[in-house]
């Protein structure tokens, strides 16, 4: 697991790696965002993946669906990479020291 400001580089540098890569095919660069969102949550804490969440949806906002950087609150966008970070996160209430059942 890495911290939260750890977390939140990495899903700022995801972030602006997607948004790069396929800022011109809005459905799936969110989908892009999502894997993005999903991955580092796994990894980091709560609040580096809320963090993450935002900061994609900041990118995806200003960068996919607005134009030249101006913010376009797209809370769709915004609810599909917080639930993206939920779910990542139900990691964190796994015991990793459970044995597993079969």
């Amino acid at each position: 697991m890495v911290g939260t400001v750890q977390g939140s580089a990495l899903g700022f540098a995801g972030g602006v790696g997607v948004t790069a890569l396929a800022a011109n095919w809005p459905v799936f660069a969110l989908v892009l965002l999502v894997v993005v969102v999903a991955v580092v949550s796994w990894w980091t804490t709560v609040l580096g993946a809320v963090l993450t969440a935002v900061q994609c949806w900041g990118l995806y906002a200003s960068f996919v669906v607005g134009d030249e950087g101006h913010l376009v609150p797209d809370w769709a966008a915004l609810g599909v990479l917080v639930v993206a970070s939920t779910v990542s996160l139900s990691g964190l209430v796994r015991d990793p020291a459970a044995p597993a059942r079969s």
